[in-house]
């Protein structure tokens, strides 16, 4: 479990370092059309904690084989659910939803990682491949948050430099 659990403790951490030297309009910057800004990955990421990942696994944990609903995060980045907080607010925020997630999962024993859902596009699961899944899209979110901030802090003011880099953020 420390596998899960020690990456999933430590991403409110890297985020908050990550955007610390963050001015407002770095926070709200877009890269280009469709592509999300640090305030909507951060938006993303507090959303899909209570609803995605962390409501799966206690619905995994207490039903027999539930259901899981697919969960679409550009019909909500669309709709707007991921903006309107500050970044103080938004790691904050994110940071109580993580802490309310790991006080479920560290009282996880072996025999709960293979209890079985389906999702309703992917098919049958584990919580196992769940929790993997949750990890793996923290890492993914960090390094967006990790490029983000590297082409918009950092790239512009590398001078000669530039010709060695290329940014995709």
């Amino acid at each position: 479990m420390d596998r899960i659990l020690s990456p999933l403790r430590a991403t409110p951490t890297l985020l908050r370092e990550l955007t610390a030297t963050l001015d407002p309009a770095d926070y709200g910057w877009q890269p280009a059309p469709g592509r999300w800004s640090v305030e909507e990955v951060l938006g993303h990421l507090i959303h899909v904690e209570a609803l995605g990942f962390r409501l799966r696994a206690e619905r995994i944990l207490r039903e027999d084989n539930p259901l899981l609903e697919a969960y679409d995060p550009d019909e909500f980045a669309a709709a707007g659910a991921y903006t309107g907080r500050t970044l103080v607010a938004a790691l904050e925020d994110f940071t109580a939803e993580r802490a309310a997630s790991l006080a479920v999962l560290s009282t996880l024993g072996p025999a709960s990682l293979e209890r079985p859902g389906r999702h309703s596009k992917l098919g049958d699961l584990v919580l196992a491949n769940l929790l993997h899944e949750w990890v793996f899209h923290d890492l993914g979110h960090v390094r967006q948050v990790a490029e983000l901030v590297r082409s918009r802090r950092h790239y512009p003011h590398l001078g000669p430099w530039q010709q060695f880099y290329s940014v995709n953020p």
